[in-house]
């Protein structure tokens, strides 16, 4: 009995004297901050992640704030950091030894876009003054492709299929308009071959562009399903209809068709973010409105959506046509998006302009806003 109560006497001896061997070393911390923009520069991104990581492996995360800024905390060491929205990023190499104030970081890589033109809805406007296009000669850094053309047909600035989305930098194009197709194939052709439209990360497709492939609108379904990104406005619905089951699922299309006569709305901004966004860096959205003005005389209304798998940015009094010519107004939901297998979807009832570049409207803001947050769907 003695010699366990010795052992027990040793053991308790031991540990109290190495007890303050057990507490950890403080490691100092270092303040790294920074501004994530747009590919113009000029932009901030909300809501981007920043990841610092060596070999690797994470070692700290943060994201950026409504103005684009963000702060990471991180001890003395060589960093890979990363800045991503969605598929939108930059990439540095950070020496920490101190407190670091990086200059303003914007875009770099970016994912692969098809723009699918309309007669009714400028998207490509809005991407090419966020600054997607080649600094040395100004063509965009995403593919334009004919709306109306069924078949394939010779590119009007360039035969090369796809751009090269190198490093961008700012530069003074004067007007929007010299955006033209860029590519050696049609709507029709991407229609048909399933390869060449999974080459893309991101389709817009522009209201106003042919009704003739509706029926085949299957194959979006197949490409959204298998991760890729859809966005679409206003006549374009059409090619949603698979997506959708017939407006069974996510959104409920208003019947008749095309029956919005209202051509400007003052609508509540549904989403903090957004709001925030657009009030912080532009002044827009007081009181977390906004007036959308960029309706078609005869636009496609939403009924209804489902609240549990699509979400609604935007909402406002609007005028239609009902099924017996009774003219109704009331508020109704004008943009969304949802998820659909592995990838999502963008749906709204308006459109936006092809503007002087760096003119943009508040629908051009708002539209900018959502490009993002239509890559970030992880």
């Amino acid at each position: 009995m003695k010699s366990i109560l010795l052992s027990l006497l040793i053991i308790v001896t031991i540990t109290s004297c190495n007890k303050g061997d057990d507490v950890p070393l403080t490691v100092e911390q270092f303040s790294i901050t920074g501004r994530f923009l747009a590919p113009n520069n000029l932009d901030p991104i909300s809501n981007g992640r920043i990841k610092a990581y060596v070999n690797s492996e994470l070692k700290a995360e943060t994201l950026t704030t409504v103005d684009g800024t963000f702060n990471l905390s991180l001890p003395a060491g060589d960093y890979d950091v990363v800045l991503s929205k969605g598929q939108f990023t930059a990439n540095l190499e950070v020496t920490v030894e101190n407190n670091i104030a990086l200059a303003n970081t914007r875009v770099e890589t970016l994912p692969n876009i098809a723009v699918v033109t309309g007669e009714y809805d400028n998207i490509e406007s809005v991407l090419y003054s966020i600054g997607l296009f080649n600094p040395i000669t100004g063509a965009p850094l995403f593919d334009i492709i004919d709306g109306n053309s069924l078949s394939r047909i010779q590119a009007t600035n360039s035969n090369k299929k796809h751009k090269d989305h190198g490093h961008l930098k700012a530069n003074a194009m004067e007007r929007n308009a010299l955006l033209q197709t860029n590519v050696d194939f049609g709507f029709g052709d991407l229609m048909q071959d399933p390869t060449l439209l999974a080459e893309y990360d991101i389709i817009f497709l522009n209201c106003g562009l042919t009704a003739s492939f509706e029926n085949d609108s299957s194959i979006f379904s197949n490409y959204v399903m298998n991760g890729g990104i859809l966005y679409a406005t206003d006549w374009a619905s059409g090619y949603l209809d698979a997506i959708t089951n017939s407006g069974t699922d996510y959104l409920t299309p208003l019947n008749p068709e095309k029956s919005g006569v209202s051509t400007t709305t003052i609508a509540t901004i549904l989403d903090g973010d957004l709001s925030a966004w657009l009030l912080v860096n532009f002044g827009i959205s007081i009181n977390d409105t906004v007036e959308i003005d960029d309706f078609l005389m005869s636009w496609q209304v939403i009924d209804s959506y489902d609240s549990n798998t699509a979400l609604s940015w935007l909402k406002g009094p609007v005028t239609y046509w009902d099924e017996t010519n009774t003219e109704i107004s009331e508020n109704k939901d004008l943009a969304f998006t949802f998820l659909h297998g592995d990838g999502a979807v963008f749906y709204s009832s308006f459109h936006t302009e092809n503007n002087l570049i760096d003119e943009f409207s508040d629908v051009d803001r708002i539209m900018q806003f959502l490009v993002f947050e239509m890559s970030d769907i992880d």
